[in-house]
Protein backbone atom coordinates (compact mmCIF):
# COMPACT_ATOMS: atom_id res chain seq x y z
CA UNK A 1 0.00 0.00 0.00
CA UNK A 2 1.01 3.62 -0.47
CA UNK A 3 1.51 5.18 2.95
CA UNK A 4 2.16 8.76 3.99
CA UNK A 5 3.46 9.38 7.51
CA UNK A 6 2.85 12.92 8.77
CA UNK A 7 4.83 14.24 11.74
CA UNK A 8 2.67 17.00 13.20
CA UNK A 9 5.10 18.37 15.80
CA UNK A 10 6.18 22.01 15.42
CA UNK A 11 7.22 22.77 19.01
CA UNK A 12 10.76 24.16 19.28
CA UNK A 13 11.01 24.82 23.03
CA UNK A 14 13.01 23.89 25.06
CA UNK A 15 14.83 22.24 22.13
CA UNK A 16 13.72 20.98 18.70
CA UNK A 17 13.01 17.25 18.67
CA UNK A 18 13.84 14.92 15.80
CA UNK A 19 10.72 12.99 14.66
CA UNK A 20 12.13 9.63 15.75
CA UNK A 21 8.73 8.14 16.62
CA UNK A 22 7.31 8.72 13.12
CA UNK A 23 10.60 7.44 11.67
CA UNK A 24 10.24 4.14 13.53
CA UNK A 25 6.66 3.73 12.28
CA UNK A 26 7.74 4.55 8.73
CA UNK A 27 10.54 1.99 9.03
CA UNK A 28 8.09 -0.67 10.17
CA UNK A 29 5.82 0.01 7.20
CA UNK A 30 8.76 -0.09 4.79
CA UNK A 31 9.97 -3.41 6.14
CA UNK A 32 6.44 -4.78 5.70
CA UNK A 33 6.74 -4.05 1.96
CA UNK A 34 4.75 -0.84 1.63
CA UNK A 35 5.63 2.30 -0.32
CA UNK A 36 6.23 4.98 2.29
CA UNK A 37 6.93 8.71 2.25
CA UNK A 38 7.02 11.21 5.11
CA UNK A 39 5.89 14.80 5.56
CA UNK A 40 7.40 16.80 8.41
CA UNK A 41 5.36 19.79 9.52
CA UNK A 42 8.28 21.15 11.55
CA UNK A 43 9.93 22.86 8.56
CA UNK A 44 6.77 23.62 6.59
CA UNK A 45 6.27 27.24 5.52
CA UNK A 46 3.11 26.53 3.55
CA UNK A 47 1.35 23.65 5.26
CA UNK A 48 -1.58 23.26 2.90
CA UNK A 49 0.34 23.71 -0.34
CA UNK A 50 3.20 21.39 0.59
CA UNK A 51 0.99 18.68 2.09
CA UNK A 52 -1.41 18.74 -0.86
CA UNK A 53 1.53 18.46 -3.26
CA UNK A 54 2.91 15.31 -1.63
CA UNK A 55 -0.60 13.80 -1.44
CA UNK A 56 -1.13 14.43 -5.16
CA UNK A 57 2.27 12.93 -5.97
CA UNK A 58 1.99 9.80 -3.79
CA UNK A 59 -1.79 9.25 -3.92
CA UNK A 60 -1.63 7.55 -0.50
CA UNK A 61 -4.11 4.90 0.49
CA UNK A 62 -3.29 5.47 4.17
CA UNK A 63 -2.20 8.64 5.95
CA UNK A 64 -0.75 8.08 9.41
CA UNK A 65 -0.67 11.26 11.50
CA UNK A 66 1.75 11.21 14.43
CA UNK A 67 0.73 13.47 17.31
CA UNK A 68 3.51 14.36 19.74
CA UNK A 69 1.99 17.22 21.75
CA UNK A 70 -1.58 17.95 22.79
CA UNK A 71 -0.44 21.25 24.27
CA UNK A 72 2.79 22.84 25.48
CA UNK A 73 2.60 21.33 28.96
CA UNK A 74 3.83 24.63 30.39
CA UNK A 75 1.77 26.32 33.08
CA UNK A 76 3.58 29.63 32.52
CA UNK A 77 3.01 29.59 28.77
CA UNK A 78 0.13 27.31 27.85
CA UNK A 79 -0.24 26.66 24.12
CA UNK A 80 -2.92 24.46 22.60
CA UNK A 81 -1.71 22.44 19.59
CA UNK A 82 -4.97 20.64 18.90
CA UNK A 83 -5.91 23.21 16.26
CA UNK A 84 -2.68 22.54 14.36
CA UNK A 85 -3.48 18.83 14.22
CA UNK A 86 -7.03 19.60 13.09
CA UNK A 87 -5.64 21.75 10.29
CA UNK A 88 -3.58 18.80 9.07
CA UNK A 89 -6.56 16.45 9.24
CA UNK A 90 -8.78 18.90 7.36
CA UNK A 91 -6.18 19.27 4.60
CA UNK A 92 -5.88 15.50 4.23
CA UNK A 93 -9.67 15.03 4.17
CA UNK A 94 -10.03 17.68 1.50
CA UNK A 95 -7.17 16.43 -0.71
CA UNK A 96 -7.53 12.67 -0.40
CA UNK A 97 -9.85 9.75 0.21
CA UNK A 98 -7.10 7.92 2.09
CA UNK A 99 -7.75 6.16 5.37
CA UNK A 100 -6.54 8.35 8.23
CA UNK A 101 -5.02 6.68 11.27
CA UNK A 102 -3.81 8.58 14.33
CA UNK A 103 -0.89 7.66 16.58
CA UNK A 104 2.08 9.03 18.46
CA UNK A 105 2.87 9.81 22.09
CA UNK A 106 0.26 12.59 22.22
CA UNK A 107 -2.42 10.14 21.05
CA UNK A 108 -1.31 7.43 23.44
CA UNK A 109 -2.83 9.11 26.47
CA UNK A 110 -5.85 10.78 24.85
CA UNK A 111 -7.03 8.38 22.15
CA UNK A 112 -10.77 8.73 22.70
CA UNK A 113 -10.55 12.49 23.11
CA UNK A 114 -8.68 12.92 19.82
CA UNK A 115 -11.21 10.87 17.82
CA UNK A 116 -14.01 13.00 19.23
CA UNK A 117 -12.17 16.27 18.66
CA UNK A 118 -11.12 15.49 15.08
CA UNK A 119 -14.29 13.59 14.12
CA UNK A 120 -12.23 10.60 13.00
CA UNK A 121 -12.85 6.89 13.34
CA UNK A 122 -9.52 5.22 14.02
CA UNK A 123 -6.19 5.44 15.81
CA UNK A 124 -3.54 3.21 17.39
CA UNK A 125 -2.25 3.57 20.94
CA UNK A 126 0.90 1.96 22.23
CA UNK A 127 3.81 0.49 20.31
CA UNK A 128 3.03 1.01 16.66
CA UNK A 129 6.13 -0.72 15.31
CA UNK A 130 4.05 -3.92 15.33
CA UNK A 131 0.47 -2.64 15.40
CA UNK A 132 0.74 -0.31 12.41
CA UNK A 133 1.98 -2.98 9.95
CA UNK A 134 -0.78 -5.28 11.25
CA UNK A 135 -3.29 -2.51 10.58
CA UNK A 136 -2.00 -2.11 7.02
CA UNK A 137 -2.15 -5.86 6.47
CA UNK A 138 -5.75 -6.13 7.69
CA UNK A 139 -6.81 -3.08 5.71
CA UNK A 140 -5.22 -4.39 2.52
CA UNK A 141 -6.94 -7.76 2.72
CA UNK A 142 -10.25 -6.34 3.88
CA UNK A 143 -9.91 -7.78 7.38
CA UNK A 144 -11.14 -6.46 10.71
CA UNK A 145 -8.92 -3.55 11.82
CA UNK A 146 -10.85 -3.42 15.10
CA UNK A 147 -8.84 -6.43 16.27
CA UNK A 148 -5.48 -4.63 16.11
CA UNK A 149 -3.83 -4.35 19.55
CA UNK A 150 -4.01 -0.79 20.84
CA UNK A 151 -6.64 0.31 18.35
CA UNK A 152 -9.18 2.98 19.24
CA UNK A 153 -12.17 3.06 16.95
CA UNK A 154 -15.62 4.50 16.52
CA UNK A 155 -18.59 2.19 15.95
CA UNK A 156 -22.28 3.05 16.04
CA UNK A 157 -21.51 6.41 17.61
CA UNK A 158 -19.44 4.94 20.46
CA UNK A 159 -15.66 4.84 20.82
CA UNK A 160 -14.00 1.57 21.81
CA UNK A 161 -10.46 0.75 22.93
CA UNK A 162 -8.60 -2.52 22.33
CA UNK A 163 -5.97 -3.56 24.87
CA UNK A 164 -2.43 -2.63 23.89
CA UNK A 165 0.17 -5.32 23.31
CA UNK A 166 3.74 -4.73 24.45
CA UNK A 167 6.61 -5.72 22.17
CA UNK A 168 8.62 -8.40 23.94
CA UNK A 169 11.36 -8.87 21.34
CA UNK A 170 12.73 -5.38 20.75
CA UNK A 171 15.64 -6.89 18.83
CA UNK A 172 13.16 -7.97 16.16
CA UNK A 173 11.75 -4.50 15.52
CA UNK A 174 12.64 -2.69 12.28
CA UNK A 175 15.18 0.11 12.05
CA UNK A 176 13.79 3.62 11.96
CA UNK A 177 13.59 5.28 8.54
CA UNK A 178 15.39 8.44 9.68
CA UNK A 179 16.50 9.05 6.11
CA UNK A 180 12.93 10.03 5.13
CA UNK A 181 13.35 13.22 7.16
CA UNK A 182 15.59 16.27 6.64
CA UNK A 183 18.53 15.21 8.77
CA UNK A 184 20.72 18.13 7.69
CA UNK A 185 18.09 20.70 8.67
CA UNK A 186 17.76 19.15 12.13
CA UNK A 187 21.55 18.94 12.42
CA UNK A 188 21.76 22.71 11.92
CA UNK A 189 19.43 23.07 14.92
CA UNK A 190 21.63 20.79 17.01
CA UNK A 191 19.16 17.91 16.92
CA UNK A 192 19.85 14.33 15.87
CA UNK A 193 18.01 10.98 15.62
CA UNK A 194 17.02 9.24 18.86
CA UNK A 195 17.22 5.53 19.64
CA UNK A 196 15.85 3.59 22.59
CA UNK A 197 17.67 0.93 24.60
CA UNK A 198 14.56 -0.35 26.39
CA UNK A 199 10.87 0.11 27.09
CA UNK A 200 8.98 0.03 30.37
CA UNK A 201 9.71 1.75 33.67
CA UNK A 202 9.29 0.39 37.23
CA UNK A 203 9.63 3.68 39.11
CA UNK A 204 6.02 4.96 39.15
CA UNK A 205 7.00 8.59 39.77
CA UNK A 206 3.91 10.50 40.82
CA UNK A 207 3.99 12.99 37.92
CA UNK A 208 4.79 10.52 35.12
CA UNK A 209 2.37 8.18 33.27
CA UNK A 210 5.05 6.06 31.57
CA UNK A 211 4.85 3.13 34.00
CA UNK A 212 1.15 2.77 33.15
CA UNK A 213 1.62 3.32 29.42
CA UNK A 214 4.66 1.06 28.88
CA UNK A 215 4.42 -1.30 31.84
CA UNK A 216 6.54 -1.58 34.95
CA UNK A 217 8.75 -4.38 33.62
CA UNK A 218 11.81 -3.55 31.56
CA UNK A 219 11.92 -4.91 28.02
CA UNK A 220 15.52 -4.59 26.85
CA UNK A 221 17.23 -4.33 23.51
CA UNK A 222 20.34 -6.43 23.49
CA UNK A 223 23.59 -4.42 23.46
CA UNK A 224 24.49 -6.13 20.19
CA UNK A 225 21.26 -5.09 18.47
CA UNK A 226 21.58 -1.56 19.81
CA UNK A 227 25.14 -1.24 18.52
CA UNK A 228 23.94 -2.57 15.15
CA UNK A 229 21.26 0.11 15.15
CA UNK A 230 23.76 2.83 16.05
CA UNK A 231 26.04 1.73 13.22
CA UNK A 232 23.12 1.56 10.77
CA UNK A 233 21.93 5.03 11.77
CA UNK A 234 25.39 6.54 11.39
CA UNK A 235 25.76 5.08 7.88
CA UNK A 236 22.20 5.71 6.66
CA UNK A 237 22.05 9.26 7.98
CA UNK A 238 25.67 10.35 7.72
CA UNK A 239 25.72 11.43 11.36
CA UNK A 240 28.14 10.82 14.19
CA UNK A 241 25.81 12.06 16.90
CA UNK A 242 22.53 10.74 18.30
CA UNK A 243 20.62 10.42 21.56
CA UNK A 244 19.18 7.63 23.65
CA UNK A 245 15.62 8.62 24.40
CA UNK A 246 15.06 6.29 27.36
CA UNK A 247 12.86 7.07 30.34
CA UNK A 248 15.94 6.29 32.46
CA UNK A 249 19.15 5.34 30.65
CA UNK A 250 21.11 3.93 33.59
CA UNK A 251 18.54 1.38 34.84
CA UNK A 252 19.03 -1.53 34.89
CA UNK A 253 22.64 -0.49 35.48
CA UNK A 254 24.02 -3.80 34.20
CA UNK A 255 22.26 -3.24 30.87
CA UNK A 256 23.53 0.33 30.54
CA UNK A 257 27.07 -0.87 31.29
CA UNK A 258 26.76 -3.62 28.67
CA UNK A 259 25.52 -1.10 26.09
CA UNK A 260 28.49 1.16 26.76
CA UNK A 261 30.95 -1.73 26.55
CA UNK A 262 29.47 -2.91 23.25
CA UNK A 263 29.81 0.58 21.73
CA UNK A 264 33.43 0.70 22.91
CA UNK A 265 34.20 -2.78 21.59
CA UNK A 266 32.75 -1.92 18.18
CA UNK A 267 35.00 1.14 17.99
CA UNK A 268 32.11 3.29 16.82
CA UNK A 269 33.08 6.95 16.64
CA UNK A 270 29.73 8.14 17.96
CA UNK A 271 28.82 10.94 20.36
CA UNK A 272 25.55 10.68 22.23
CA UNK A 273 23.48 12.21 24.96
CA UNK A 274 20.55 10.93 26.94
CA UNK A 275 17.42 12.64 28.23
CA UNK A 276 17.45 11.13 31.71
CA UNK A 277 19.89 9.51 34.10
CA UNK A 278 18.84 8.69 37.64
CA UNK A 279 21.25 9.88 40.37
CA UNK A 280 21.34 6.40 41.91
CA UNK A 281 24.39 4.33 41.03
CA UNK A 282 26.25 7.06 39.16
CA UNK A 283 29.65 5.91 40.38
CA UNK A 284 32.85 7.38 39.00
CA UNK A 285 33.63 4.10 37.22
CA UNK A 286 30.24 4.15 35.52
CA UNK A 287 30.62 7.79 34.49
CA UNK A 288 34.04 7.05 33.03
CA UNK A 289 32.56 4.12 31.12
CA UNK A 290 29.83 6.36 29.69
CA UNK A 291 32.43 8.88 28.59
CA UNK A 292 34.57 6.24 26.89
CA UNK A 293 31.46 5.01 25.06
CA UNK A 294 30.85 8.50 23.64
CA UNK A 295 28.47 10.11 26.15
CA UNK A 296 28.73 13.88 25.86
CA UNK A 297 25.73 15.41 27.68
CA UNK A 298 23.50 13.32 29.96
CA UNK A 299 20.59 14.97 31.69
CA UNK A 300 20.64 14.35 35.44
CA UNK A 301 17.02 14.05 36.57
CA UNK A 302 17.18 15.79 39.96
CA UNK A 303 13.61 17.22 40.01
CA UNK A 304 13.89 18.43 43.63
CA UNK A 305 16.47 18.92 46.34
CA UNK A 306 13.97 18.52 49.17
CA UNK A 307 13.89 15.06 50.78
CA UNK A 308 10.18 15.47 51.54
CA UNK A 309 9.29 16.43 47.97
CA UNK A 310 11.41 13.61 46.57
CA UNK A 311 9.41 11.18 48.72
CA UNK A 312 6.13 12.72 47.56
CA UNK A 313 7.26 12.31 43.95
CA UNK A 314 8.29 8.70 44.64
CA UNK A 315 11.83 9.57 43.55
CA UNK A 316 13.99 6.98 45.27
CA UNK A 317 17.22 8.84 45.95
CA UNK A 318 18.72 11.27 48.45
CA UNK A 319 20.47 14.63 48.41
CA UNK A 320 23.74 12.77 48.97
CA UNK A 321 23.20 10.61 45.89
CA UNK A 322 22.43 13.70 43.79
CA UNK A 323 25.67 15.34 44.94
CA UNK A 324 27.65 12.16 44.28
CA UNK A 325 26.20 11.77 40.77
CA UNK A 326 26.93 15.35 39.75
CA UNK A 327 30.41 15.24 41.28
CA UNK A 328 31.30 12.01 39.49
CA UNK A 329 30.08 13.35 36.15
CA UNK A 330 32.33 16.36 36.67
CA UNK A 331 35.30 14.17 37.67
CA UNK A 332 34.76 12.05 34.56
CA UNK A 333 34.83 15.17 32.41
CA UNK A 334 31.27 14.80 31.12
CA UNK A 335 29.28 18.05 30.80
CA UNK A 336 25.72 17.51 32.00
CA UNK A 337 22.35 19.19 32.31
CA UNK A 338 19.89 19.05 35.19
CA UNK A 339 16.08 19.01 35.23
CA UNK A 340 13.99 20.42 38.09
CA UNK A 341 10.24 20.45 38.81
CA UNK A 342 8.80 23.10 41.11
CA UNK A 343 5.28 23.12 42.52
CA UNK A 344 4.45 19.46 43.13
CA UNK A 345 2.23 18.35 46.05
CA UNK A 346 3.56 19.60 49.36
CA UNK A 347 5.91 22.16 47.76
CA UNK A 348 6.42 25.24 49.92
CA UNK A 349 8.83 28.19 49.79
CA UNK A 350 10.94 26.25 52.28
CA UNK A 351 11.21 23.13 50.07
CA UNK A 352 12.01 25.33 47.05
CA UNK A 353 14.80 26.87 49.13
CA UNK A 354 16.13 23.38 49.85
CA UNK A 355 16.34 22.71 46.12
CA UNK A 356 18.08 25.99 45.38
CA UNK A 357 20.52 25.45 48.25
CA UNK A 358 21.35 21.99 46.91
CA UNK A 359 21.92 23.39 43.41
CA UNK A 360 24.45 25.83 44.87
CA UNK A 361 26.39 22.84 46.26
CA UNK A 362 26.52 20.95 42.94
CA UNK A 363 29.12 21.30 40.21
CA UNK A 364 27.94 23.74 37.59
CA UNK A 365 25.65 22.15 34.99
CA UNK A 366 25.80 23.19 31.35
CA UNK A 367 22.12 24.10 31.60
CA UNK A 368 19.39 23.68 34.19
CA UNK A 369 15.91 23.04 32.79
CA UNK A 370 13.34 24.12 35.38
CA UNK A 371 9.58 23.77 35.19
CA UNK A 372 7.06 25.50 37.45
CA UNK A 373 3.80 23.59 37.69
CA UNK A 374 3.14 20.02 36.58
CA UNK A 375 1.22 19.07 33.47
CA UNK A 376 -1.68 16.68 34.19
CA UNK A 377 -2.39 13.56 32.10
CA UNK A 378 -4.22 10.30 32.54
CA UNK A 379 -2.54 7.61 34.69
CA UNK A 380 -0.50 9.96 36.90
CA UNK A 381 -0.43 9.35 40.63
CA UNK A 382 -0.58 13.10 41.14
CA UNK A 383 -4.19 13.20 39.90
CA UNK A 384 -5.44 12.29 43.38
CA UNK A 385 -3.65 15.34 44.79
CA UNK A 386 -5.01 17.52 41.98
CA UNK A 387 -8.60 16.47 42.72
CA UNK A 388 -8.12 16.82 46.48
CA UNK A 389 -6.66 20.30 46.11
CA UNK A 390 -9.41 21.44 43.74
CA UNK A 391 -7.11 21.83 40.75
CA UNK A 392 -8.83 19.16 38.65
CA UNK A 393 -12.60 18.91 38.64
CA UNK A 394 -13.20 16.85 35.50
CA UNK A 395 -10.86 14.52 33.58
CA UNK A 396 -11.91 16.29 30.38
CA UNK A 397 -9.89 19.31 31.51
CA UNK A 398 -6.65 17.42 30.87
CA UNK A 399 -7.18 17.25 27.12
CA UNK A 400 -7.65 21.01 27.06
CA UNK A 401 -4.61 21.56 29.29
CA UNK A 402 -4.63 21.21 33.08
CA UNK A 403 -1.85 21.76 35.60
CA UNK A 404 -1.02 21.20 39.23
CA UNK A 405 0.66 23.86 41.36
CA UNK A 406 1.04 23.46 45.09
CA UNK A 407 -1.51 25.63 46.93
CA UNK A 408 1.27 26.58 49.36
CA UNK A 409 2.91 28.72 46.66
CA UNK A 410 1.23 32.11 46.28
CA UNK A 411 0.95 33.99 43.03
CA UNK A 412 3.33 36.66 44.32
CA UNK A 413 5.83 34.01 45.34
CA UNK A 414 5.67 32.37 41.89
CA UNK A 415 6.34 35.73 40.22
CA UNK A 416 9.33 36.24 42.49
CA UNK A 417 10.59 32.70 41.83
CA UNK A 418 10.30 33.14 38.05
CA UNK A 419 12.40 36.29 38.19
CA UNK A 420 14.96 34.70 40.48
CA UNK A 421 15.43 31.65 38.27
CA UNK A 422 15.53 33.71 35.07
CA UNK A 423 18.45 35.72 36.43
CA UNK A 424 20.63 32.61 36.63
CA UNK A 425 22.78 32.57 33.49
CA UNK A 426 22.72 28.83 32.87
CA UNK A 427 19.05 28.23 33.76
CA UNK A 428 16.24 27.78 31.26
CA UNK A 429 12.79 28.29 32.80
CA UNK A 430 10.12 26.63 30.66
CA UNK A 431 7.37 29.05 29.76
CA UNK A 432 9.13 32.37 30.27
Amino acid sequence: MRVLIVSSNRLRIPVPVFPSGPAYIAGAALEAGHEVEAFDCFFSDNMEGELVNIIRKLQPEVVGISIRNVHSGQLLNHQDFRGEVKEIVDIVKKASRAHIVLGGSGFNNFGCEWLEYLELDYGIRGEGEVSFPLYLEELEKGGDIRTIPGSVYRENGDIHEVTKQFIEDLDGTPYAAFELFDIDAYRQLGTFPSLITKKGCPFRCSYCPISALEGTRYRLKSPERLADEVEHTMKACGVGMLSFNDNVFNFPKEHAEAVCRELIQRGLDVKWWTDAVNPVGMSLDFCLLMKEAGCMLPNLSVESGSPRILRNMNRRYSQEQIVEAASNLEKAGIPFSISLLFGSPGETPETVAETLDLMDRLPRAQVVFSTIGLNLEHYQGILEDACRDGQLVDDKEMFEGAYYLSPYLSEDYIDELKDRLAEKDNWFVLGI
